[in-house]
């Protein structure tokens, strides 16, 4: 992994981050799918996009993202 993708990683995470604070969830689940592009096992990107999910709705969805998460997180 580059230098450089890391960074890139980080700028869509906080740009997903920011959006998500102002209620521009859409903008912030394609930011973070982005960043996941990057680094697909960033447990705290997975979660992130997962607390979205239950924003607009989608909590079906987001129960998947969160095991993920957990699993990376317990090192399952």
């Amino acid at each position: 992994m580059q230098i450089a993708e890391l960074k890139q990683e980080c700028a869509f995470i906080d740009f997903g981050n920011a959006c998500d604070s102002q209620g521009r969830y859409e903008e912030a689940l394609e930011a973070y799918d982005r960043a996941l592009g990057i680094v697909p096992d960033d447990a705290d990107v997975l979660f992130d996009k997962g607390e979205t999910l239950v924003k607009v709705g989608r909590a079906d969805e987001a129960a998947g993202y969160f095991a993920r998460a957990m699993a990376l997180y317990v090192g399952a």
